[in-house]
């Protein structure tokens, strides 16, 4: 080693004193031994007037409350300790760590304003998504992105852009105010860096727009841009009237922060469109419900009266017209119930009397269904069920559909209720040809029709749909397997007779 050569311990000094953290070092005493150039600016104190001092007359009372009790364990324990200081300065922190040794103690502090300043953007921007996802329209959506640009990502001078259709250009929707303070109102841009950007799906950054090729407007008072697309509904832009403006975390955050409005645009449309079907479908099923439904009544008043005086051949037409004319009011009234059923966006299940909605059905089909011969077996339990005020739809289709495809010359239909602790099964067991195992399960489907059946076609698709939400099951049995508890015919697929089976949930 030469002469001049500095000494070990001024090599370690110097490379203390270049690194960020502050580092100190203290006595088995506790008093200062070292500093380095850190941790004299952040204490703001002469390094001569603390060596030698004790750590604890050197400190403010609020530093020295946070570092004592982590300090004392780490010479108590000899292990590593740590703590958080936040510190004089609004919004600034510190990641304090004290490492003992035989010696006394070295303790390290390094800054995490930065890494806390990150996660509080993230955070916000969280919130801000959290809001975007909540909002009814993309004129809200670009609101949103713009307010979120300026209040969280510093960003003041952005604007949100749409895609229209009808004009083929990117249309203004949002401005900051300090947008339209320095460009006034934008114009819509059907070329120039902001187009291409949202033709490419790619964004751009320009230090310099001026100097960049194909510019929408050479005389921008704007220097740099960053231009992010939203997917296919149009683009964000910010700008700033200085060059080489944005930096990385910069862009990152804008196209975090453009794919998260973009999710929240797919959302709105995705609900606007439905919410516009739902009302088209509300106004057909108003429609069918009341001026067609009526039409047809009136059309089946006029076939009973043509009936009183007419015989023969022309007596079958009519009869074919008032079975047409009843099977075309049961196809409404079924369309209404299950466009009522799926719209729906309350479908929690309440109290609801098993007796008294069965009954009532059982009367109404009776009623109408002169040629088939409905009874109970038993009594009906005076019970209440998990359903709701459809739940007469329910029985009345699975009724309807015990008589219109049964083509027995006596048709007859049974409804039995069994009840225990937690369920009602209603089963509902016709003399009809039965359904082969292979449909039992197609026979719920939507469209489904029996075989040479007068129904609808929807009436068992509306009664699983109606289950379904109360959260019971309905299902078909052969009604010998049912009634008996013997297995069917030799033949699985030509049953005779069916036994529906709707079971539901106790109150």
């Amino acid at each position: 080693m030469s002469r001049d050569a500095p000494s070990t311990d001024t090599l370690h000094a110097a490379i203390l004193d270049r690194i960020s953290d502050g580092v100190v070092a203290l006595n088995d005493n506790l008093q200062f031994t070292y500093l380095n150039d850190r941790a004299v600016e952040l204490l703001s104190a002469d390094r001569d007037a603390l060596l030698g001092r004790p750590v604890w007359d050197s400190l403010a009372d609020g530093a020295s409350a946070v570092f004592r009790p982590p300090l004392e364990r780490a010479v108590e324990t000899g292990t590593e300790q740590s703590c958080e200081w936040v510190g004089p300065e609004r919004g600034s922190s510190w990641l304090v760590r004290f490492y003992p040794d035989d010696d006394g103690l070295t303790i390290v502090v390094t800054e995490t304003t930065d890494r806390r300043s990150h996660e509080e953007t993230l955070g916000r921007l969280h919130e801000a998504t959290r809001r975007m996802l909540l909002a009814r329209s993309p004129e809200a959506v670009a609101d949103l992105v713009s307010s979120a640009a300026v209040e969280i990502l510093g960003l003041p001078l952005n604007a949100v852009h749409y895609y229209d259709e009808a004009t083929d250009a990117l249309r203004p929707v949002v401005q900051s105010p300090a947008c339209y303070d320095v460009l006034g109102k934008a114009p819509a841009l059907d070329s120039g860096l902001a187009w291409e950007a949202y033709q490419s799906g790619d964004a751009g950054v320009y230090p310099d727009v001026r100097a960049a090729a194909g510019v929408f407007d050479a005389e921008t008072p704007f220097r740099s841009e960053l231009l992010v697309p939203l997917g296919e509904y149009g683009v964000f832009i910010v700008a700033a009237q200085t060059t080489d403006e944005f930096t990385d975390t910069d862009v990152t955050l804008a196209k975090l922060l453009a794919a998260n409005a973009t999710v929240a645009l797919d959302q709105v449309t995705t609900e606007s469109l439905l919410a516009q079907q739902r009302d088209n479908l509300e106004l057909l099923t108003r429609m069918m419900s009341h001026d067609i439904r009526n039409d047809l009544q009136v059309v089946g008043a006029i076939a009973e009266i043509l009936g009183e005086n007419v015989d023969g051949t022309q007596q079958e037409y009519v009869e074919k017209i008032r079975r047409n004319t009843a099977a075309a009011v049961e196809l409404t009234t079924s369309a209404q119930e299950l466009v009522e059923a799926m719209l729906r966006t309350e479908t929690e299940p309440c109290p609801v009397s098993l007796r008294e909605s069965l009954e009532d059905q059982l009367t109404r089909v009776t009623e109408t269904a002169t040629d088939a011969t409905i009874t109970v077996d038993g009594e009906i339990p005076d019970v209440t069920v998990l359903a709701d005020e459809m739940l007469g739809s329910v029985f009345r289709n699975v009724l309807k559909n015990a008589v219109q495809h049964n083509r027995e010359p006596d048709p007859t239909v049974t409804v039995t209720v069994e009840a225990d602790e937690t369920v009602v099964r209603v089963k509902v067991a016709d003399n009809g040809p039965g359904i082969p195992d292979d449909r039992k399960e197609s026979i719920f489907g939507r469209g489904e029709r029996g075989m040479s059946s007068d129904g609808t076609g929807i009436g068992l698709y509306l009664v699983e749909t109606l289950v379904d939400q109360y959260g019971g099951h309905v299902w078909v049995e052969d009604r010998e397997r049912s009634s008996a508890g013997s297995r069917p015919p030799a033949d699985d697929n030509d049953p005779t007779g069916a036994v529906f089976v709707i079971e539901l949930q106790r109150e």
